[in-house]
């Protein structure tokens, strides 16, 4: 796992309260993570200031973590 990915994660972690070895790429927001809509709106809020990049827009793309660290990757190359 990147750099890049461990900070995603770490602000998922940080917003959320799930500890480390509860979230992986694979981990879906609201099935696996009990992320509702308003708490993903945050997380990605800080992703987009953190990282300037725009991922809100795509917010009805995200289904898993690893959604988001794609699309935040292809947006930083």
């Amino acid at each position: 796992m990147n750099e890049t990915a461990k900070k995603i994660i770490k602000i998922i972690i940080d917003k959320s309260g799930h500890e480390h070895d509860e979230i992986d790429e694979s981990s879906y927001f609201e099935d696996d993570l009990n992320i509702g809509e308003m708490e993903l709106m945050e997380i990605l809020t800080e992703i987009e200031e953190k990282f300037q990049v725009e991922v809100v827009q795509e917010k009805e793309t995200l289904e898993t973590v690893g959604d988001l660290i794609d699309l935040v990757m292809e947006q930083l190359e």
